[in-house]
C-alpha cells in the first residue's frame, strides 16, 4: 500500500489577482507534491479561497456585485492562474461550498457537546484587514496617540459583542506536550521558538463567531451567529482530506504558510484538532514575504509583479529556480526582474543548457545510442532517503538547488577539461572519448532526474531528446505508485535516439 502525503497551500483571500508572493508559496507546495509522487506516494495537494470573510463582503459591496457572482469569479481566475503556472493541485477549495459548511458545523457541535465552546460578553479590538482580534499590546500608535493595526496602519474596530469562545487554554498543555514529541513541527527553528515562547506566557480563548455578521457559515447551535472565519477556514484542510483517509495519523501532512499567520496555524489549529480528536499535521514550512527592487509592493506603486506574464516572458523554470535558488523558505525575499534575467541566462542557458546541449549534439554526432557502466562509483551519490531526510524534511529546498547546481558545473568542468571532441579526432584516444561522453550522458540524464520537480520543462524536453522508454515514464504530474523514477536514475545500461533541441530561448536584457 501507498504512502500517503498531504500537501497544502494557504487558502488564499479572494480579493484581488495572485501576485508572485502567493506563486512562491503554491511553487513550493507544487515541489513537495512532485517530489512525493516520484518517491511512491500517493499525494493530495490542496489549494484554494478563503471565502467566508468580511473583507471579501466589503469588496463585492464596493464593486456593486452580489457577493456569490464575486466569488465565483474570483475563484475561476484564480483557478486559471494556478493551471497557467502548472501547479498540480488535485483539490480547489472554497470554503463557501456545501461539504466544507457540513464539516465545519459537525466540529463546532462537537467542540460544543464537549464543553469546549462557551458564551462570553466582551470588548474588543478588531481589524479587518487582519480579520482577527486585537489586544492592546498588539496595536503601535501612530503620529496622532492613536492606536492602528502595525500591518495594516488603520485604526481597528471597537466591538462589543456577546459571542461563543473557544476554551484555548485549556488545551495549553496538550499544546506543549505535542510540541515536545515533535521539535521540529513549525520550521525555521526560530519561528518555531517565538510560538512556543508565546504559548509560555500563556493562552487565552479566542471567539469562534461574530454577532454581527451576516455572511459566514452559521453556528449549528445559535444559527444567529456565524462561524469567525479562522475557525472556518482552517478546517480546509480537513474537508478537502476527510473522505479518502488523509487524515489518519499514518498521512505525513505539510503546510506551506505565511509568517503573519504562524499562531493561527501552529497554537490555535493543533487546538481545534484535538478538540475534534482529528490527527494533527508533521510540518508547517513558513514562508515570508516578497518586495520588488527593494521595495514593498504596493499598487499605488505598479511594482506588483504578475507570475503569469513571468513565465511567459521568460519561462516557469527561470521564475522557480530564482525563486528557490534565491530565497530560503524562511527569509524576507526580494523580486528583482533583472536578478530573474541574470540567473537564467548565467545558470540555465549558461550552465545547465549548455552542458545538456554539448553532450547530446556530440554523442548524436558521433552516434552514441547507448551506455553502459560497471563502476559502482558512479552510483553512490543519489538515494531516496537524502532527498528526504537532508532536503524535504528540513524545507530546505534553497541548499538541494545549490547541491544540485554544484553538479551542473562539476560537470562542465569535465567535458571542458576532457575535450572528447579532440579526443575523437585521434584513433589512439578516440575510445577514451566514446567512454567520456557515454558517462557525461549518463550524468545528463540524472541531474535532469534530480531536479525534475523544479524544472518541470526543462526534463520534458530532455525526455524528449533522449528518447529512452524508462525514462519517458517518468511524471511528476500523477501518483507514481511504482519505483519508475528509482528505475531511471539506476539505469546502469541505456539506448538513446538522441533528438538536440533548444531547452531555454534567450531572452533580451530587461536593462
Amino acid at each position: 500500500m501507498a504512502k500517503k502525503f498531504l500537501v497544502t497551500t494557504p487558502i488564499y483571500y479572494p480579493n484581488g489577482y495572485p501576485h508572485i508572493g502567493h506563486a512562491n508559496s503554491s511553487f513550493i507546495a507544487d515541489v513537495y507534491a512532485r517530489y512525493k509522487r516520484l518517491l511512491w506516494y500517493e499525494v493530495k495537494f490542496s489549494t484554494g479561497n478563503d471565502e467566508n470573510s468580511q473583507k471579501i463582503l466589503q469588496k463585492a459591496q464596493e464593486e456593486g456585485t452580489p457577493v456569490m457572482e464575486y466569488l465565483d469569479a474570483m475563484a475561476k481566475k484564480r483557478e486559471e492562474v494556478w493551471q497557467s503556472l502548472s501547479i498540480t493541485y488535485t483539490d480547489f477549495i472554497r470554503t463557501t461550498a456545501p461539504h466544507h459548511k457540513e464539516l465545519v458545523q459537525k466540529v463546532l457541535q462537537k467542540a460544543y457537546d464537549a464543553w469546549d465552546i462557551y458564551e462570553w460578553l466582551y470588548k474588543w479590538y478588531y481589524c479587518v484587514g487582519c480579520e482577527s482580534f486585537k489586544k492592546e499590546s498588539d496595536l503601535v500608535k501612530n503620529e496622532k496617540g492613536d492606536l492602528i493595526c502595525p500591518d495594516h496602519l488603520k485604526t481597528p474596530d471597537v466591538l462589543t459583542e456577546k459571542n461563543r469562545f473557544f476554551k484555548l487554554k485549556k488545551y495549553e498543555q496538550a499544546i506543549k506536550d505535542f510540541y515536545k514529541e515533535y521539535p521540529n513541527f513549525v520550521e525555521p527553528g526560530y519561528r518555531f521558538n517565538e510560538v512556543k515562547s508565546f504559548v509560555e506566557g500563556g493562552l487565552e480563548d479566542f471567539s469562534v463567531s461574530r454577532e454581527t455578521n451576516t455572511f459566514g457559515i452559521p453556528l449549528p447551535f445559535d444559527p444567529s451567529q456565524v462561524t469567525y472565519v479562522w475557525y472556518d477556514a482552517l478546517f480546509n484542510y480537513v474537508t478537502v482530506s476527510q473522505q479518502e483517509g488523509f487524515r489518519d495519523e499514518t498521512t505525513e501532512k505539510v503546510h506551506i504558510l505565511g509568517k503573519d499567520i504562524v499562531r493561527f496555524h501552529a497554537i490555535f489549529w493543533p487546538a481545534m484538532l484535538m478538540s475534534a480528536e482529528m490527527a494533527l499535521p508533521n510540518h508547517e514550512y513558513v514562508t515570508w514575504y516578497f518586495t520588488v527592487d527593494g521595495q514593498k509592493m504596493s499598487k499605488s506603486l505598479g511594482n506588483v509583479i504578475d507570475p503569469v506574464e513571468m513565465i511567459e516572458k521568460y519561462d516557469r523554470d527561470a521564475v522557480v529556480f530564482m525563486l528557490m535558488y534565491d530565497v530560503p523558505i524562511w527569509s524576507d525575499g526580494d523580486f528583482s526582474e533583472e536578478r530573474l534575467w541574470n540567473l537564467y541566462e548565467s545558470m540555465l542557458i549558461g550552465a545547465r543548457w549548455n552542458l545538456v546541449n554539448r553532450v547530446v549534439s556530440l554523442c548524436s554526432k558521433y552516434e552514441i545510442t547507448a551506455w553502459k557502466c560497471t563502476d559502482e562509483n558512479f552510483f553512490s551519490w543519489f538515494s531516496i532517503s537524502t532527498i528526504e531526510e537532508k532536503y524535504l524534511k528540513s524545507g530546505n529546498l534553497q541548499w538541494y538547488l545549490q547541491d544540485r547546481y554544484r553538479l551542473v558545473q562539476s560537470a562542465n568542468e569535465y567535458i571542458t577539461k576532457a575535450e572528447p571532441w579532440k579526443k575523437y579526432k585521434d584513433e589512439a584516444t578516440k575510445e577514451e572519448a566514446i567512454s567520456d561522453l557515454k558517462f557525461l550522458l549518463y550524468i545528463v540524464k540524472n541531474l535532469a532526474l534530480l531536479s525534475a520537480p523544479f524544472l518541470v520543462n526543462g526534463f520534458s524536453k530532455i525526455q524528449t531528446m533522449f528518447g529512452n522508454e524508462v525514462l519517458s515514464k517518468v511524471d511528476s504530474t500523477k501518483n507514481m505508485l511504482d519505483d519508475s523514477f528509482q528505475q531511471a536514475f539506476d539505469m546502469k545500461e541505456f539506448t538513446v535516439d538522441l533528438k538536440p533541441e533548444i531547452i531555454y530561448k534567450r531572452v533580451e536584457p530587461t536593462v
